[in-house]
């Protein structure tokens, strides 16, 4: 009888939860299907780790992105022979060269590692370095240990505008690189940029395709060339399009960087360093297995096989399909919380940064906070520090300026994803109006 009494509660339970209308509605009984084969297999619950649903984007501290199968099986099989690493560097890089157009490339530990190994390439450009081949027994390891500490004599300094910089050019400065801002927080001339030029001292130019630039990468490399000194353009996020990574090689720049562990789906670890023959020669002197500045940053063979099968995969990808489809859960999931009170939703979309061209749809919600009680940020945080955490960005800072509005991403939810995500806002919001 107690047993009965047990499994009686646990069922009215049950048909009173919010599961129970899901599971019991036609419609959505095989998203609910999903969810629970989801939740089912979690490969972080055997380490007592949460799972996250990453409603953001492809963001290295969740990740990075989700590779294909074949991925692995590609690095599996890499794992099974002994190669001269800087031979399958050479080989990745032909495969990286063709994708980028570029006339040369390198796998690279990483988006980060590849700015490190292009301003410490710009800075050995007019060096003994040039004499050497990282295809040769390695006799050049006093000439890369110049760097970071050792530098004088070189030209070492990076000219950048002030408006376009960010966190991720402190790679410069690792390798021994400084960087000399020009302009304001909002405007640089083409004079600030001439004359900050210093035959003695300057390296390069350097500029970021995502943060604000007053003056477009087109004149900064027709400065630069004129300087006959190299651009280093990091365009690490700009996938997709898939166009992108002919863009700025097409455009003129010297070296150009991309991730390998976002859209292109390769291992997390993984980068992309395009660009010319020469200064790819020098930043490959200076990578993993040599011992300079890349030394730390080390790619097995089975990351660079798995970065070269992802590349594969990503050049014949169906980006149209994709976008329909993230569009698809986007709408879906803004019309469920539409109805919500006190919330206000729709979709907004992330662009291209020169073109503004729509690249991601994302659902957006606002919420009344005198109603709430909690400001939007704050049922952000709720979803974060749920299990599994729902990473849903609040004001999210790739987007520009949409104040107020918490976004949910559909580009990396997994199938049947975005049906918990709704339920999971509906039922933090229920708990929270007031009586």
């Amino acid at each position: 009888m107690a047993i009965f009494q047990k499994n009686w509660l646990a069922l009215k339970r049950f048909r009173r939860s919010a599961y129970h209308r899901f599971f019991f509605n036609t419609k959505k009984r095989k998203s609910i299907l999903i969810i629970l084969e989801h939740e089912k297999y979690n490969p972080f619950k055997k380490f007592g780790v949460r799972p996250v649903i990453n409603a953001a984007t492809c963001l290295t501290r969740l990740g990075g992105s989700i590779s294909d199968p074949s991925v692995f099986t590609a690095m599996e099989d890499a794992s099974k022979s002994f190669v001269q690493i800087p031979e399958l560097q050479a080989w990745a890089g032909k495969k990286i060269a063709k994708a980028m157009g570029a006339e040369a490339g390198l796998p690279t530990a990483g988006a980060s590692n590849a700015i490190m190994l292009a301003a410490a390439a710009c800075i050995m450009k007019g060096t003994n370095l040039e004499k050497y081949s990282p295809l040769e027994l390695e006799t050049w390891t006093k000439i890369v240990q110049k760097l970071p500490m050792h530098t004088e004599g070189l030209k070492t300094e990076f000219i950048v505008q002030k408006a376009n910089r960010n966190v991720y050019d402190h790679s410069v400065e690792c390798v021994g690189g400084k960087m000399i801002e020009v302009g304001s927080e909002n405007t640089t001339s083409e004079a600030d940029l001439e004359q900050a030029y210093e035959p003695t001292k300057t390296a390069g130019y350097y500029f970021t395709i995502r943060s604000p630039s007053p003056i477009p990468l087109e004149k900064v490399i027709e400065i630069a060339h004129k300087n006959h000194v190299p651009v280093i353009v990091d365009a690490a996020s700009e996938l997709p399009p898939r166009y992108k990574l002919k863009k700025y090689i097409s455009m003129g720049a010297d070296l150009v960087i991309f991730s390998g562990g976002k859209f292109i789906a390769g291992p997390n670890n993984s980068g992309l360093l395009g660009g010319k023959k020469e200064l790819i020669k020098l930043a490959h002197l200076q990578a993993y297995p040599f011992h300079g500045v890349g030394r730390a940053s080390k790619m097995s063979r089975e990351t660079i096989v798995g970065l070269v099968t992802a590349i594969g995969l990503y050049m014949d990808l169906d980006e149209e399909a994709h976008y329909e489809k993230w569009l698809k859960k986007a709408k879906w999931m803004a019309e469920e919380l539409q109805d919500v009170e006190g919330v206000e939703t729709g979709i907004v979309y992330q662009t291209t940064v020169e073109e503004k061209e729509p690249i991601a749809p994302l659902c957006y919600l606002t919420i009344d906070e005198k109603l709430y009680e909690i400001t939007g940020r704050e049922l952000s945080r709720m979803l974060r520090d749920g299990n599994p955490s729902i990473e849903a960005p609040y004001e999210a800072g790739y987007l520009g300026s949409h104040s107020g509005k918490l976004m949910i991403n559909p580009e990396f939810m997994l199938d049947g994803e975005e049906e918990y995500v709704v339920h999971k806002v509906k039922e933090l919001l229920s708990q929270l109006v007031k009586g």
